[in-house]
């Protein structure tokens, strides 16, 4: 009869069993699964799946040193019968090249796939990666194909000097080989002209016939310094002898990764005797002015042309001098043109025109113009000077002369501090707009948010915590340096090893294996008794008659041919070490001095460390930097809007959305979030050459901040670090002084060797000068150097309440790039504070923080 029980039991059989076939049934794999891969070489890895298909698409695991590239899908089917009936399998499989890139045992995890039958486990999978070798032969790669990259001459070149770089990929004749693909190279530092067409070259080495390709450029490094710049990498296919005995030799065609060699630079400063009219050119150039007219008349254009030519750092060239005029013209701003040779990074002509419009008859003498650059091939500095050309201004009675201010002097471009010393006009040379380097810039790469800077009350309450670790800290060490000096710990491990040793004795039924136990017992019970002898006499325990006996017989057992252990022996040294105990752990041993001073110096460098704001910036589906490359700066302003958004402190994305909106002519909004950018990483070149150009053309200068265009001394000690980062060199330089007085303190106390006290002053003068350095530089930043700083994108009203309604109370005017801290909020609108204590409100859409402000 069938129970209820074994009713349930047959349904979990038949489950389990269903569970099994179906499991044995579905299945997908590595093939091959394991084994060896050639370093650099690519070869063919399957994914199988076996009675089943990818449900939709799948990711395989990220696996270091190993690229996978596009699989090729194919499948296959087959026909079975089992027990006269037919069924049909089916396989699918997805085939990657792979190629390791690293000498490393690569593991390629398991991972779970979802096929159309239910999730399948693929299991994990690993290679050992060898040397390469060409086909079947065990000629080594780099024997059949190489290449190698040259800089310059020997490596060594100027700050800013271009030299001539090349690549040179070689292949052994006997191996046919086909370039799949240009090289591959991340040049940085060096700025470089694309490759030209590669020249085929033909030589013959060390007896072997070789086919080359040479690719020439040219390139500079404008930091000096010595740099090791990274390998190149290009793909080639080479036809190679299959592998097996043929009557006829047969050839296929593998992929391998050929690696160059990484070029060592040295980098050389220039030398510091550079003339007052260098501004960084290196290389060599020419400098010609032109005059057109000669002879005017009065109202009548004169075109004043200079034009530099010449091979050089043109990305890294700011623009012409700066020249003198008299007031009697009026002057048309200049516009500068740079037109490079085609293809030529380092070659190209700048040309500005000025036109000039006399008011007055007379002569008049235009120029010179002076222009220095440095010579790499000389290594010194030259100055080029055009020829002063004078001009007669004649009266003429067609065009009545035009009125000019002549109260003072005039300025154009940027204004010069020292205008009031300024007798003549001064035409500004304006930056050459045709520059890549030099007009709006390509975005940067996302960048990890910066750290925001410490509220005053967060700041006091890191102090306290940090000063809270002391006390862990202290325990630790304290713990720590009295248990490695306690004299019983080796008699408490005495013990426990003791009573393992009685334990066992018993069973112990062999006499070698009763000798064993009796001796390790006379061996721990000497370290238990803390006795200076390794084998003590029995007259050393005669204070303790039981353990004396117990002796006596251990060694009338040992050595005596016929000795036995009396009856009883076990259980009276069970007796006689539970009457015994072990020295117990001094716990106050802990607060002696020698225990306490380890954890002094280990809190005072825990003050040194500064807790982080940092978070990863998300990685976006979306590409705004695509979109700003495809010119729809509408659609990449609104992504990077959205990056800054969800990351204030983002100030790549800050600088990116100032690039986009700048696109679109939006400058004021455009110089604010490069004021941004600028605040939070002043270290980056493109955030300092991005404040400088927008600010100069949306028309306003943020307080405190304008000084930075301009720096002076303290602005440039200043502009070393952002405001957040000079906050935490406050703390460290406070952590490092106490860390000076601490160990003064610990020498005069006669601890320690004497120098330590020439260690401390040091270190005390540096805490010093670091906290100096942080009074001089933080207060220049103004309201900035505050988390709740916010900057006014636009021109609007500051309103007494939070209301449109500008009847029922005052307004004032609030200009564009005003510098403000939020102290209050209300729905859409924020409540400013200003550094002379006025306060109002505006909407938030018109600000833009400069930190994380809300």
């Amino acid at each position: 009869m069938l129970t209820y029980r074994s009713f349930r039991f047959l349904c979990a059989v038949f489950v389990a069993v269903a569970a099994a076939t179906l499991a044995s049934a579905q299945k997908v794999r590595w093939e091959p699964a394991g084994g060896s891969l050639a370093l650099r070489q690519t070869s063919d890895l399957s994914l199988i799946f076996e009675d089943c298909e990818p449900d939709g698409a799948f990711d395989l695991p990220n696996v270091p040193a190993l690229n996978f590239g596009s699989p090729n899908r194919g499948e296959q089917s087959s026909f079975q019968i089992i027990n006269g009936e037919a069924s049909r399998r089916k396989t699918v499989y997805y085939t990657y090249p792979v190629r390791p890139s690293e000498r490393a045992r690569i593991v390629i995890p398991a991972f779970t796939v979802k096929t159309d039958k239910g999730p399948a486990r693929v299991e994990s999978v690993s290679f050992e990666v060898g040397d390469a070798t060409v086909g079947g032969s065990a000629v080594p790669l780099e024997n059949a194909a190489n290449s190698e990259v040259h800089v310059g001459s020997g490596g060594q070149m100027w700050a800013g000097e271009v030299v001539p770089l090349t690549y040179t990929l070689s292949v052994a004749s006997r191996f046919p080989a086909q370039i799949a693909g240009p090289p591959t190279w991340d040049p940085s530092p060096l700025a470089h002209e694309e490759w030209a067409q590669p020249e085929p070259l033909n030589a013959v080495v060390n007896g072997e016939s070789r086919s080359s390709v040479l690719y020439r450029t040219r390139g500079y490094i404008h930091q000096p310094g010595t740099y090791t710049l990274k390998s190149i990498e290009q793909l080639i296919n080479l036809r190679v002898p299959s592998a097996g005995f043929s009557v006829f030799q047969q050839f296929q065609a593998e992929q391998y990764t050929i690696t160059s060699n990484q070029a060592q630079v040295v980098v050389r400063p220039l030398p510091g005797n550079a003339p007052t009219t260098f501004n960084g050119a290196v290389g060599d150039f020419k400098l010609t002015s032109q005059i057109v007219p000669e002879k005017p008349t009065v109202g009548e254009p004169v075109t004043w042309t200079l034009t530099l030519t010449g091979t050089g750092n043109w990305p890294d060239i700011p623009g012409l001098p700066a020249r003198q005029v008299s007031k009697d013209f009026r002057v048309v701003q200049p516009q500068a043109k740079r037109t490079p040779v085609e293809g030529k990074l380092f070659e190209a002509t700048l040309t500005e025109d000025v036109v000039l419009i006399p008011t007055k008859t007379g002569s008049y003498t235009l120029g010179p113009v002076d222009w220095s650059y440095f010579d790499p091939k000389s290594g010194t500095y030259k100055t080029v000077t055009t020829a002063p050309v004078t001009i007669t201004v004649d009266p003429t009675t067609n065009v009545p002369p035009k009125a000019v201010n002549n109260n003072g002097p005039q300025t154009f471009g940027i204004p010069d501090p020292n205008a009031d010393s300024v007798t003549e006009p001064t035409i500004r040379a304006t930056p050459a707009p045709a520059s890549p380097s030099r007009m709006l810039r390509d975005p940067v790469a996302t960048g990890t948010p910066v750290t925001s800077p410490w509220s005053p009350r967060r700041l006091i309450a890191g102090v306290i915590a940090v000063l809270a670790l002391i006390l862990p800290f202290w325990l630790l060490l304290a713990f720590r340096r009295a248990w490695s000096g306690d004299a019983g710990r080796a008699a408490r491990a005495a013990r426990r090893r003791l009573a393992q040793t009685l334990a066992a004795l018993p069973q112990a039924r062999e006499r070698d294996d009763q000798i064993k136990k009796v001796i390790a017992w006379q061996r721990d019970s000497a370290v238990f008794w803390e006795s200076r002898q390794a084998l003590p006499p029995v007259s050393a325990f005669a204070a303790v008659p039981e353990w004396q006996k117990l002796w006596r017989e251990a060694d009338a057992f040992l050595y005596r041919a016929d000795g036995e252990l009396p009856s009883g022996w076990t259980d009276r040294a069970q007796a006689a070490l539970r009457a015994r105990r072990a020295p117990r752990f001094p716990i106050f041993s802990m607060l002696r001095l020698r225990n306490v001073i380890p954890a002094i110096a280990i809190g005072l460098f825990v003050l040194s460390v500064s807790p982080s704001d940092l978070s990863a910036a998300e990685t976006k589906s979306t590409t705004p930097e695509a979109a700003y490359a495809a010119g729809d700066f509408a659609v990449a302003a609104e992504a990077w809007q959205a990056q800054v958004a969800q990351h204030p402190t983002d100030w790549a994305a800050h600088h990116n959305l100032s690039l986009a909106l700048a696109q679109q002519k939006k400058w004021s909004q455009a110089a604010a979030h490069a004021t941004v950018a600028f605040v939070q990483n002043l270290a980056a070149e493109a955030t300092r050459w991005s404040f400088g150009y927008t600010l100069d053309r949306a028309g306003f200068t943020p307080p405190f901040l304008g000084a930075f265009v301009q720096p002076d001394w303290r602005h440039q000690l200043a502009q070393l670090h952002s405001p957040s980062t000079w906050q935490r060199l406050g703390l460290a330089a406070a952590a490092l002084l106490t860390l000076a007085l601490g160990l003064s303190l610990w020498r005069g106390y006669n601890n320690g060797p004497r120098f330590i006290v020439w260690i401390s002053r040091p270190l005390g003068l540096l805490a010093l000068l670091v906290g100096v350095a942080v009074g001089l530089a933080l207060p220049l930043y103004g309201p900035a150097q505050h988390r709740d700083a916010v900057l006014v994108n636009q021109a609007t009203q500051l309103r007494s309440i939070p209301t449109d309604v500008a009847a029922e109370q005052e307004t004032t005017t609030l200009a564009a790039g005003s510098l403000a801290r939020i102290d209050g909020t209300f729905l859409g609108w924020r409540r400013l504070s200003f550094p002379n204590g006025q306060t109002g409100w505006v909407r938030v859409g018109e600000l833009t923080p400069i930190w994380d402000a809300k």
